[in-house]
């Protein structure tokens, strides 16, 4: 479904078209020309641009979420995964969010992450539940035992479920890795 506080260009698309409008009434009849004819397009256009730039969606509240993630594992800071994951959290691997904590203390040092490029996203949202699966690049640093083992860099596809708390915030309930370097991978692979 189209959102309005997602895409601006509805907004500019009813700007340009009052424009026109202006235009010919005042071709038409140049009496009824006013200084305000042409400040409302421009309005209209600020408005949209506005709009989509100050109130964010929930799917903008999820991508927010995912790069506050991206960027601890980048700074291999543990309190920022803490806060945006969910206090009941269980996947296949990690029963709780204490044990999935654990798992990323140990990343931090196995498999430390230098940057992680986003190659492809989907973001879906239903309700008060959401869906966040991506295409990524991970770049490892120099210092990480992957990268001192010959693999600077992986492709990773994962998925990441959401729930919206009572607060209003988004946080990650469950998540599963699908593949790395374009082969199909579980937890049970990852953890073995």
């Amino acid at each position: 479904m189209f959102n309005i506080f997602e895409y601006p260009f509805a907004g500019i698309g009813i700007a340009v078209l009052s424009m026109m409008v202006f235009w010919l009434y005042n071709a038409f009849y140049p009496a009824g020309r006013k200084w305000w004819h042409f400040t409302v397009p421009f309005i209209i256009a600020s408005s949209a641009f506005a709009t989509a730039f100050f109130v964010q969606t929930d799917k903008e509240k999820i991508q927010a979420v995912v790069y506050i993630g991206i960027k601890a594992f980048e700074k291999r800071d543990i309190k920022p995964v803490n806060e945006i994951v969910a206090d009941d959290y269980n996947d296949f691997s990690c029963s709780s969010k204490e044990q999935l904590l654990a798992y990323c203390r140990t990343l931090f040092q196995f498999a430390a992450v230098e940057k992680v490029t986003i190659f492809s996203r989907e973001i879906k949202v239903y309700g008060q539940r959401g869906i966040f699966k991506a295409e990524m690049m991970v770049k490892f640093a120099e210092d990480s035992d992957i990268a001192e083992a010959g693999k600077t860099f992986m492709i990773v596809k994962a998925r990441f479920y959401f729930k919206k708390i009572p607060q209003g915030k988004w946080v990650i309930y469950n998540s599963e890795i699908l593949e790395l370097d374009r082969q199909p991978v579980n937890w049970n692979q990852l953890r073995g």
